[in-house]
């Protein structure tokens, strides 16, 4: 069997990401992921965590409309 290449090898939600950490129930900016855990940082502190992969997901468009962002934009 062949290892996945491009687009469909995942390497994690890029640097500066907001995402969810589904453990604590926070919103976060991604700032490393070495495969297994994600650095995060608060939104408007320097609170930093880390917390499993498993546990991130992207922020939806309506957590983001509660820090006054506008939708996310989406690559084609």
């Amino acid at each position: 069997m062949t290892e996945p290449t491009g687009a469909a090898l995942w390497t994690g939600y890029r640097s500066g990401a907001l995402v969810m950490d589904r453990t604590t129930g926070r919103l976060g900016v991604s700032h490393a992921f070495d495969g297994e855990r994600y650095t995060l940082a608060g939104i408007g502190n320097a609170d930093r965590w880390t917390t499993p992969a498993a546990a991130v997901r992207l922020a939806t468009n309506e957590e983001r409309r509660t820090l006054g962002l506008g939708p996310r934009d989406v690559d084609y």
